[in-house]
């Protein structure tokens, strides 16, 4: 049997769970649930998984999915918080606020940066007025 070294990570401010099992460059991906997000490298192979939300694990069943591997997606690229500053017309400031507030599909933290997918994908919030970004 061989070894395998794996690297788990629990963010409790940002409520999420990250397992790594190889450590190559690559980018996140949904899964059919939108909780969980599978991370492949440039081949396509899964070699990890973020689980964004994981304190509703304890209100109910266990979550189960399958990690299959696909076809690389090259149009698939992480921006900095400047670059979706600039892109959505808002301050860095507010780009920070949305990431840690979970808007923004499959960005993650990165150390202390955080890095968010292409194209950027906003959450619309459940209070006040319509945002004004991408106007």
């Amino acid at each position: 049997m061989t070894a395998r070294k794996v690297s788990v990570w629990y963010d409790d401010e940002g409520d999420m769970l990250e397992v790594l099992w190889a450590f190559r460059e690559g980018y996140f991906t949904p899964t059919d649930d939108e909780r969980i997000l599978k991370r492949l490298d440039d081949r396509g192979e899964v070699i990890g998984f973020l689980i964004h939300e994981v304190s509703t694990l304890r209100q109910g069943d266990p979550i189960e999915f399958d990690l299959e591997d696909e076809a690389p997606a090259h149009d698939v690229a992480n921006v900095t918080v400047k670059q979706a500053a600039t892109e959505l017309g808002v301050s860095v400031r507010r780009v920070r606020q949305l990431a840690r507030d979970g808007r923004f599909h499959g960005a993650v933290k990165s150390g202390s940066e955080w890095l968010i997918p292409t194209p950027i994908e906003l959450i619309p919030g459940k209070r006040g007025p319509a945002g004004v970004a991408r106007r």
